[in-house]
């Protein structure tokens, strides 16, 4: 049973009990009103706290240079819910989920991906040990986490372009107001990031913070800085 999933995680289950807990969703629990049964919740849980620990002992050994901020930015973009549904995706996890038909739409979207994933951690912690779930993680991990520093990928975008702009042109960004239209309760802003005089960005945003963030992104493709 699963054998083919198993075969995809490059390990075998003593106890496929377990297994099958971690590919239940609520879903299924609350459709059938078994007594006794239990989703994935806990396991999700577990498998959340192994992962944060297995991430933040790579990357502090990994990276001694990054500061501690720096460092929590780089887990909290490695090990996202985006990232972990990638990952599901790649041994094809939401074919083997058992959820409700009501939900079986769902098991391809993002959170439930990424929270099965989380959970097939846990089942592997309980099963096989930490070791196991290091062997199953690290080469997911370890590339992901070396792009995400070598691209400075955790910088948000208006950090990231202030740093580079520096670093290239020794200018330090500014940001100023273009427009703002609409009401107050829908109102869109227009905001422009200068290098010096030259105008090197231009975003929208339903806030001024949404807009300097998306004008630095403009200004960094632009740039081929990312």
């Amino acid at each position: 049973m699963y054998e083919a999933l198993q075969e995809a995680l490059g390990l075998h289950f003593s106890d496929t009990a377990v297994l099958k807990l971690a590919l239940t969703h609520k879903s299924y629990i609350y459709e059938t009103s078994g007594e006794g049964q239990s989703s994935n919740e806990r396991l999700e849980f577990l498998g959340d706290s192994i992962l944060a620990c297995i991430s933040a002992d790579y990357l502090y050994r990994a990276f001694p240079h990054l500061s501690e901020g720096d460092l929590s930015n780089v887990r909290a973009t490695l090990v996202k819910g985006e990232t972990l549904a990638q990952f599901a995706r790649e041994i094809h996890l939401g074919e083997f989920l058992i959820m409700g038909k009501g939900e079986a739409n769902s098991a391809k979207g993002q959170r439930v991906l990424a929270a099965a994933f989380e959970a097939i951690l846990g089942a592997i912690y309980l099963d096989q040990g930490l070791e196991a779930v290091q062997r199953f993680l690290m080469p997911r991990l370890e590339p992901m986490a070396n792009n995400i520093v070598k691209q400075r990928l955790f910088k948000d975008n208006k950090s990231l372009f202030q740093e580079l702009a520096q670093a290239h042109d020794g200018i330090t960004p500014s940001y100023r107001l273009a427009s703002q239209e609409g009401p107050s309760h829908n109102r869109e802003f227009t905001v422009e990031v200068l290098l010096g005089e030259q105008v090197a960005g231009r975003g929208h945003g339903r806030n001024k913070q949404a807009a300097e963030q998306e004008a630095a992104l403009v200004a960094l493709r632009s740039r081929g800085w990312i």
